[in-house]
């Protein structure tokens, strides 16, 4: 991991006298409204870590954040392809860090660099080829989507990772359903998606039509459409999970739900 170090310029401090009045310095041809300078240089607040009502598990990333980091600062974490579908990096900021520990609500970068310890996780248990981690960035809408065009091209997106697969390997897929995570759980050889919501709502309208498109597509590219002929509807299984008592904690339920039997 690699850490880019941003500069922090020193913040301005306001003239309490100056009130509402509007103030211009001269400074050669230029003008500058003082206001805008204000603005501008206004100070950020300043994110401390609590280590002594910290969570022990916590206080060694926590550690690290405080010593090694400050606000503005970046970690880069590679991603491989067999979650992202391509080589890629995702950045993890020290402001992620710190509503991580605080159990604020989280970032997808937070379930992405998850995501990557339990895979590296499976390969040290031999179980590489039983799980499959999807990003969410592939299949979660985005609000400028439009309700097929989008959805059509994260079914293409999710179809990649399903194809050629072996049978009885599962495929893990976390998805936001605006600003809610769930997380599906899909045996395309069974036709079975178990779909875990911490909020335990049976509305799943976007996340079921996703699922559907795909693994039709997948039927047709093996056969197994012909295979089965019109008895081919994808079974869905909403499975017990604990239940959120916050607005924030749905983040953490579905990291904790990726990592089961790991």
């Amino acid at each position: 991991m690699s850490m880019n170090k941003a500069s922090r310029e020193p913040s301005h401090v306001p003239d309490p006298a100056a009130g509402n009045k509007k103030r211009q310095k001269k400074a050669g041809n230029k003008t500058i409204d003082s206001r805008t300078e204000v603005q501008q240089g206004a100070q950020e607040q300043k994110l401390v870590f609590d280590f002594n009502n910290m969570n022990r598990a916590m206080k060694p990333l926590a550690y690290y954040a405080h010593s090694s980091m400050r606000q503005g600062n970046q970690i880069e974490v590679p991603i491989p392809y067999t979650i992202m579908g391509f080589d890629m990096p995702v950045f993890l900021s020290f402001e992620d860090i710190y509503e991580f520990i605080n159990l604020q609500e989280i970032s997808a970068n937070c379930i992405l660099v998850y995501m990557r310890y339990l895979e590296e996780l499976c390969r040290i248990n031999g179980q590489a080829e039983k799980f499959v981690f999807v990003s969410p960035s592939l299949i979660s809408p985005v609000r400028t989507d439009t309700e097929d065009a989008g959805r059509r091209e994260r079914a293409d997106n999710l179809l990649s990772f399903l194809r050629d697969a072996p049978k009885e390997r599962l495929y893990l897929v976390p998805h936001n359903k605006g600003r809610h995570w769930v997380l599906g759980v899909i045996d395309p050889w069974e036709d079975l998606v178990l779909y875990f919501d911490p909020l335990r709502e049976k509305k799943r309208d976007d996340f079921t039509e996703l699922m559907n498109m795909a693994l039709a597509d997948w039927k047709i590219t093996t056969g197994e459409g012909i295979r089965r002929r019109r008895d081919c509807k994808t079974k869905f299984s909403n499975r017990p999970c604990p239940l959120q008592e916050g607005s924030v904690e749905c983040g953490y339920f579905i990291l904790g739900e990726n990592g089961l039997d790991m």
